[in-house]
């Protein structure tokens, strides 16, 4: 009765709530749908969206509606979600930590292990070895043979086949600007929100969050319907600053929940210390606060790179004329029936971002020892 008890209540809101954030993560997932779905005659919400803003005549009101739809289930998932994970709360009877110890699993270890072994590889080595061997292959008539192992999709990268060197030169660089002014937006909300007793903080972190319920087709729809109005004196509008704003939307909670647990961790009296010195906020926060944030605020620069830099259904809809990301440039390339190049492209973007996640795991882990 007790484990019985103890699964109930504990569990099963978690699990539930886990699925709900599945549901509302696969139900604004467009790569997939986009790239496997539509050749099947197999459409979905965000494809639907995507088809009437790229496909003439341009239905404007009919991708507004959609976005609509889709923006009230994600807000609605977003919200059950929460509801279940807070609704209950459970604390230590002694207030003590304990030191948790794992269970055996005994008989059950072989197919436990085989089990996470098979989705594992379903999922995640399947899918690698297949793009690795695909951008190794001279034709894919050729099939798997030694014959057919060549290095010329790589060599048509150097080479800026197609563009592509261009095209990581700018993913790379959008990334970068994006990571530096979520960077830069994210330590002054977050010290807003933590520090600062102005009116309306609380609804300032609700918009900071509200991004990671918002779909980001969506995103981008509200954007191009937002800029492309002829009253503004200056847009951004068809220009490569567009791309950076979409991504900084869509990845600004990242820095802001880092930095907001970072200054939580801080005590107040640095900074009153530095009043009683006579410091203004200026030079207290770039000499004090600043240095003691800076391991949470590079760790969230770092993802918010890794994520931009790979980053698609804002990319393919907002980008300029002549502009290419690197997964647009994949993404054009599997439409054109020209896989090996962009499988190529793929293994790279694929490698640097696991090797910079990698960084950031053990500047995570390097920071959390000292």
């Amino acid at each position: 009765m007790v484990r019985l008890f103890s699964f109930d209540s504990i569990s099963i809101p978690g699990i539930a709530a886990s699925l709900l954030l599945v549901f509302v993560l696969t139900i604004e997932e467009f790569g997939t749908p986009a790239t496997l779905g539509a050749q099947a005659g197999f459409h979905v919400l965000v494809t639907g969206i995507h088809e009437r803003f790229s496909d003439w005549p341009i239905d404007i009101p009919g991708a507004s509606i959609l976005s609509m739809i889709l923006v009230m289930i994600a807000v609605c998932g977003f919200y059950l979600q929460h509801w279940l994970v807070t609704r209950r709360s459970y604390v230590s009877m002694t207030g003590k930590p304990v030191v948790t110890t794992p269970i055996p699993l005994g008989r059950h270890k072989l197919w436990v292990t085989c089990f996470f072994a098979l989705v594992g590889s379903v999922s995640v080595v399947i899918p690698i070895l297949a793009v690795l061997v695909t951008s190794f292959m001279s034709t894919l008539s050729g099939g798997l043979s030694l014959d057919n192992v060549s290095l010329r999709h790589f060599q048509a990268l150097l080479d800026n086949s197609g563009g592509a060197m261009d095209a990581l030169l700018t993913s790379l660089t959008l990334a970068t600007s994006a990571a530096l002014l979520t960077g830069a937006l994210g330590a002054l909300v977050g010290y807003l929100v933590v520090r600062s007793k102005v009116k309306g903080k609380s609804f300032l972190d609700f918009l900071s969050l509200l991004p990671n319920a918002m779909p980001g087709i969506v995103v981008a729809v509200g954007l191009i319907l937002a800029w492309n109005q002829s009253h503004w004196p200056i847009t951004v509008y068809n220009t490569s600053a567009m791309l950076v704003l979409a991504y900084t939307c869509l990845l600004l909670p990242y820095p802001v929940r880092y930095v907001s647990a970072a200054f939580r961790q801080m005590s107040e009296n640095l900074e009153a210390a530095a009043r009683v010195f006579g410091a203004s906020f200026s030079v207290a926060f770039i000499r004090i606060l600043l240095p003691a944030m800076a391991p949470s605020l590079i760790v969230s620069m770092l993802l918010v790179f890794a994520i931009a830099s790979r980053e698609l259904v804002a990319s393919l809809m907002i980008a300029p004329a002549g502009v290419t990301t690197v997964s647009t440039f994949v993404f054009g390339q599997f439409e054109q029936g020209s896989p090996g190049i962009g499988m190529a492209m793929s293994i790279v973007a694929i490698f640097s971002t696991t090797l910079l996640l990698l960084v950031l795991t053990l500047f995570s882990r390097k920071h959390l020892a000292d």
